[in-house]
């Protein structure tokens, strides 16, 4: 089974890993093509299973092939009620986009007999042009992700678009454990609880314990949240730890954010999977190895994903 996901132009090599890892944490074999703002995988996952935990995938759906002649595209598959045929233009040029969805819908009308419906089609024909190829990819169905909600929140957590990336980037499936050493106001336990990963939030400030116990609940979600330093995590069975490190007056440690970064870093079990997010500036040799994207926030901050 092949599927695309067509990538955010922000963030793009965070945006092809996240697909890739979420691919990986249901199927090892995936075989992974990529072209710039495109990543074909071909793997026995479902296509929707994937987009529904994406955080930056705009479109995703199934690859049919490949056209070099839009008179000749075919579609091997049933005959839809109705469908409506979209271009992405993913080339460097002016391809005439609404000229080639009318003659490709068309084409795809006589062959099929049906209706083309630009309101609710019951099938998206994609027609995907790169500078190397040009793809053909369908929509079956739709993909509406349950996303947790936040009753209680602080101003300088991380927001739950980019946690729910950090869960996806930790490549752990349904029924896994997720550790946050760090909660603060539980948005990485929410994000994971809402794609069926069990989560453990760990925090020193009961303010922060207690807000994350509400917002756990208002979800539905009953996380063990436990008020103590991060040390704690050693004796938390988890699979992965995924985290957002306190920097500046958000840490309130009695040590530089710098030094809390390596002593957190420093008692984590060689082979346990670290998703973690700082300040840039604050690198230690510890992290050296890991892979690392950068997420530019304001002139004086830019924060730092590892992953290791």
């Amino acid at each position: 089974m092949s599927s695309f996901f067509v990538l955010q132009s922000q963030y793009e090599d965070l945006a092809r890993d996240e697909i890739i890892s979420i691919s990986k944490s249901y199927d090892s074999k995936i075989d992974v093509k990529s072209e710039p703002r495109l990543v074909m995988i071909s793997s026995k996952v479902p296509w929707h299973k994937i987009a529904n935990r994406a955080t930056f995938a705009r479109y995703s759906g199934k690859i049919a092939g490949t056209f070099d002649d839009i008179t000749k595209i075919e579609l091997s598959i049933p005959k839809p009620a109705s469908f409506v045929c979209r271009t992405i233009n993913l080339s460097s040029k002016n391809i005439g986009s609404s000229a080639l969805e009318r003659q490709a819908g068309g084409i795809l009308s006589r062959k099929w007999g049906s209706k083309v419906s630009l309101s609710d089609p019951c099938l998206t024909v994609y027609l995907i042009i790169t500078d190397s190829k040009k793809y053909l990819g369908y929509l079956d169905r739709q993909v509406r992700p349950k996303l947790p909600v936040k009753i209680i929140k602080h101003p300088h957590e991380l927001d739950m678009k980019l946690s729910r990336c950090l869960v996806n980037l930790s490549q752990l499936k349904e029924g896994k454990i997720l550790c946050d050493p760090f909660c603060g106001t539980g948005t990485i336990l929410l994000e994971a609880e809402s794609m069926g990963i069990q989560s453990v939030g760990i925090d020193f400030d009961k303010i922060m314990c207690k807000i994350t116990k509400k917002n756990l609940a208002a979800n539905g979600f009953d996380s063990k949240v436990i008020n103590s330093g991060y040390e704690e995590m050693l004796n938390v069975k988890s699979n992965a730890i995924v985290t957002d490190l306190p920097y500046g007056i958000s840490s309130r440690a009695s040590v530089s954010p710098k030094k809390l970064i390596k002593d957190f870093v420093s008692i984590i079990p060689k082979r346990k999977k670290l998703v973690m997010v700082y300040k840039k500036g604050l690198e230690v040799d510890e992290i050296s190895k890991a892979k690392k994207y950068e997420i530019y926030r304001h002139k004086s901050l830019t924060r730092v994903i590892a992953v290791s």
